[in-house]
């Protein structure tokens, strides 16, 4: 059989008593276990009684209501509470209609079981816990809106004291005079005005939600621990579970009132603290692979901004050179530090294009705006008999050493700090078509070859 709401309540403060005379009770069966001198034991229970009266006094159902109703004022029933902003903040408590729902948004008025919340005096959460215990879908908050106590009639015959109760309860539903501080941080913004003249404002920093922050922690939660374990493990050994396997990757957790949860609100002191931060990161950009249809060179932006830090540093040490630096030695770095892997990036760039075996044939489109020669050497897999006789001549070969050549003086010019003429792009040239020839000899071709 269900409780009804009264027993629940009637329950909840006896619990409450318990927890209070449960240390007493220990210190009290510790000596008449251990002990059996009768003046002990008399000593004990008279300390036990002692203790336990004002305890027994204090928790009676119709004094602990009738403190608590006296107490109810210095909290307020919320969905957004102020201080999640900042802590010192003073401004009033806002109780969000969940009757009103939203199909365009997920706001707190969205959800179907909306936890309500309680901010103020720390102290006087024991109230809330009272008017928020729910039996048969009813709370002492319900009735309260519905402007009766029926479950505490059971309590008591005084009529007047029950209306005592009910106004007392009452002031912990909303803070009487509404009010703002400028530490709650909210931002309004002025759009046009209403019909009337009256300007119209959104607000752009609304108060922190701890509803839907405690809906959130919860579903959250729910997918870590429990039954949720046995899905995850079913599904990392590829085993069977009649359950969805549900997960919010990547989660953050923001902490509110340091260690003193409670000072914020009492949702935050059964979450100890912590909200959680879903992750709105973009997607990571993946590239697609596709061929250069529109480019002109293989020596485009997209391969400029694969070496532009090599470059710059290649630039540096060129800057640096003196008369003294003409020696062998500094010929090994510029070749082997720069020159070399310069080619290095370009090959790994070129096979990257000619392993689109899927995109065969792509510089015989129309759309096509690639150096004939430079097309030779990246569609590697085109079909066409001609184009596999053409590129087998290796004249392209020659080309594309010259072109990379052309670029890297280019990308090195410098007329402020140094001056490279036609000796230096004929050595640039010639390095290329060594490390060309050598990197064409291990090209997988079309059919094997």
């Amino acid at each position: 059989m269900e409780l009804t709401l009264t027993d629940a309540i009637a329950d909840y403060i006896e619990q409450r008593k318990q927890a209070k005379l449960e240390p007493l009770q220990k210190a009290r069966d510790k000596v008449l276990e251990h002990s059996d001198d009768p003046t002990e034991i008399s000593i004990a229970k008279s300390q036990y009684h002692e203790a336990a009266a004002p305890i027994e006094e204090k928790f009676n159902l119709v004094n602990w209501l009738t403190s608590a109703s006296r107490r109810a004022w210095q909290i307020s029933l919320a969905t957004h509470a102020p201080k999640y902003t900042h802590g010192d903040s003073k401004a009033s408590s806002i109780l969000a209609n969940s009757d009103v729902l939203s199909d365009s948004y997920l706001v707190t008025s969205s959800l179907k079981n909306m936890q309500l919340d309680f901010a103020g005096n720390s102290a006087v959460f024991d109230v809330a816990s009272l008017l928020k215990i729910t039996a048969n879908n009813e709370s002492l908050i319900s009735q309260l809106q519905d402007k009766h106590i029926n479950a505490l009639k059971a309590f008591t015959n005084d009529a007047a004291l029950l209306s005592e109760w009910q106004a007392g309860f009452e002031k912990a539903l909303g803070d009487e005079k509404l009010s703002g501080h400028t530490l709650t941080k909210q931002l309004y913004y002025p759009i046009n005005l209403d019909a009337e003249n009256e300007p119209q404002y959104h607000l752009l920093c609304p108060l922190f939600s701890s509803s839907l922050a405690h809906e959130l922690h919860k579903q959250v939660t729910q997918t870590r621990f429990g039954e949720a374990k046995e899905i995850r493990d079913a599904r990392k050994k590829g085993y069977f579970h009649k359950e969805l396997a549900v997960s919010f990757p990547a989660t953050a957790v923001q902490n509110f009132g340091g260690s003193k949860p409670q000072n914020i609100s009492q949702l935050n002191s059964e979450r100890y603290g912590q909200s959680f931060l879903l992750n709105c990161a973009p997607p990571t950009y993946q590239t697609q692979s596709k061929p250069p249809l529109v480019s002109t060179s293989i020596f485009n932006r997209q391969f400029s901004f694969k070496t532009s830090s090599l470059i710059r540093e290649f630039k540096a040490f060129l800057s640096g050179l003196t008369e003294q630096d003409r020696n062998f030695k500094t010929r090994y770095k510029r070749d082997y530090f720069f020159v070399q892997p310069l080619l290095d990036i370009l090959f790994n760039h070129v096979v990257h294009i000619q392993s689109l075996s899927e995109h065969a044939g792509w510089s015989d489109s129309s759309d096509c705006q690639m150096k004939h020669q430079h097309a030779l050497w990246l569609d590697v897999y085109n079909p066409r008999q001609a184009f596999q006789v053409e590129r087998e001549k290796g004249d392209w070969l020659e080309v594309v050493a010259h072109d990379f050549s052309l670029w890297l003086m280019r990308k090195l010019e410098n007329k402020q700090q140094y001056l490279l003429g036609d000796v230096e792009q004929k050595y640039f040239k010639k390095i290329c078509l060594h490390e060309l020839k050598a990197f064409e000899r291990h090209t997988p071709k079309l059919g094997g070859k």
